[in-house]
């Protein structure tokens, strides 16, 4: 009888403590998504608890428990989106299963979440020419409620007067949930009002974000130190990479001089010469103390940085990608880009520049490549940094043609809410994580990548050509900045004053 009470009464233990480990499993980390049970990991990515069974209640709520059933009242919804063109096409609003078949059913499983609580239908209307449909929907009732311009597109329309304030509908949007994007809020605030910002629902957002991939295989052949181990002990420099880089370089394909189909330690793209100058700490345009942008790119640290950038693009060991598209194409690639994923998959590069897209389609090789971080400039550095380009990222404006703004607010905060959980979720943790990297040090790293993104106002708004600046100088014939930048500095100083003079007079 003793013996029967004392197994009750472990037994009711275990299931305490069963039950006590399954709710501290549904915590959330606003950092990366999850989706309740499914999550692998109790504690938050800074290495906290989970949290305690109170929040836990709070968590398992429906993503849309805070919206009121069937709001919408039957009523169909449209969306304005680019048609895109390569590998930068939108496929988050319906699901598409020529173009984004992966992230199609989960795409579906949001709109059924959302279309059965607000009792609506959503649509999609894709377009050639954004811009000037946008023109045209703030003269007259537009046939779309709400338009996903590329952010690059969108922002510099904003002075037009084409969009609506969306703080105007912070009632309705909860812009302070993670599910939208803090940091596209905060750079894209100005005089107290966002016009165009970004959430969960933007793939793209996702995508375009900038990193490197480097081959297991040659670390291992030429006994070259863990690039993991480097980032974790913050000494992942741009030194470092080049001197890595060097060891790694070979004429070898039986033709004078360096082609791609040698063996190359560094294979750089343009557009990663931004993401070395952000991957420094720096900017190309910042807020001051009131808020206010300011052009960035003065000062010693600012020209140090970039003439390192500089050496990195006329380092004869290393090569530009664009340089041989016309090579690619003739060989049978695609493109550039292509044959660059092709070399380091076959162990024919040691690192290869590329965004979370490039690592997608790496994956379709049999190859053993590793995801890395944007390298630091100097070991001194506080942190890494990830450049989102945001050149193809998805933002979300409400058009001013619009005569029911707030129906179009409700279903954004619903789209964003419900993505968390099923799109984001499923992007991250089952298709990138689980599919597309292969170990747990690539897993990891894609944390520490998501931990460190940061958008760049300027490259947002591109006053004055200011997203090309650094890379114009960083593939100049000859390194000058200071002269470069006094011949840019008007154009780009103009174009930020009359962003400021809106925002300021509206």
């Amino acid at each position: 009888m003793k013996i029967s009470k004392i197994l009750s009464f472990l037994l009711a233990l275990l299931i305490a403590a069963a039950f006590a480990v399954s709710c501290g499993n549904q915590g959330q980390d606003a950092s990366v998504p999850s989706a309740g049970d499914v999550s692998e990991d109790p504690a938050s990515a800074d290495g906290t608890s989970a949290p305690d069974s109170e929040s836990s209640e709070e968590v398992s709520r429906g993503p849309l428990d805070h919206l009121e059933d069937m709001a919408l009242n039957g009523e169909t919804v449209t969306f304005l989106v680019e048609n895109g063109s390569g590998s930068y096409i939108p496929v988050e609003i319906i699901p598409n299963e020529e173009k984004g078949a992966a992230y199609a059913p989960y795409v579906a499983e949001r709109n059924n979440i959302v279309e059965e609580k607000l009792g609506c239908t959503i649509v999609e209307r894709r377009t050639d020419n954004m811009a000037d449909e946008l023109r045209r929907a703030a003269a007259s009732k537009p046939d779309f409620d709400i338009a996903c311009p590329y952010m690059t597109t969108g922002a510099p329309l904003i002075i037009e007067g084409l969009f609506y304030d969306l703080y105007e509908f912070s009632d309705i949007i909860n812009f302070d949930a993670p599910y939208w994007d803090q940091n596209a809020d905060s750079d894209l605030t100005l005089g107290g009002k966002l016009y165009m910002t970004t959430g969960d629902f933007s793939l793209l957002t996702m995508d375009v974000t900038h990193v490197l991939i480097f081959s297991k295989g040659l670390v291992e052949k030429y006994g070259l130190e863990s690039p993991y181990e480097l980032v974790e002990k913050g000494e992942w420099t741009m030194d470092k990479m080049v001197e890595m880089a060097h060891q790694v370089t070979f004429d070898d394909n039986g033709e004078p001089g360096l082609q791609y189909t040698d063996t190359i330690g560094l294979l750089c793209n343009n557009n990663y010469a931004n993401s070395f100058y952000i991957g420094s700490g720096e900017k190309f345009v910042a807020k001051d103390k009131n808020g206010v942008p300011v052009l960035a790119f003065e000062g010693e640290r600012q020209t140090d940085v970039t003439k390192k950038i500089f050496d990195i693009f006329h380092d004869e060991m290393i090569l530009n990608k664009e340089n041989f598209n016309a090579q690619a194409i003739a060989d049978g690639f695609e493109n550039c880009y292509w044959a660059a994923r092709d070399r380091l998959a076959n162990d024919g590069a040691l690192f290869c520049t590329t965004s979370l897209e490039g690592v997608f389609n790496l994956s379709m090789y049999d190859a053993n490549f590793g995801l890395l971080i944007t390298p630091k400039y100097a070991r001194e550095q506080d942190r890494y940094y990830s450049y989102i380009s945001v050149i193809y990222a998805t933002g979300c404006v409400i058009p001013a043609g619009n005569e029911e703004p707030e129906k179009a607010a409700l279903l954004l905060e619903a789209l964003n809410a419900a993505s968390t959980d099923t799109v984001k979720f499923n992007y991250y943790e089952r298709i990138f994580k689980l599919q597309k990297v292969r170990d747990q040090e690539d897993s990891d790293m894609l944390d520490r990548i998501f931990a460190s993104r940061v958008y760049d106002i300027g490259s947002i708004f591109n006053w004055g050509g200011a997203r090309d600046f650094i890379m114009n100088v960083a593939r100049g014939a000859s390194f000058d900045y200071v002269s470069s930048l006094e011949a840019s500095r008007g154009r780009m100083e103009s174009q930020i004053q009359d962003t400021v003079d809106f925002f300021s007079g509206n």
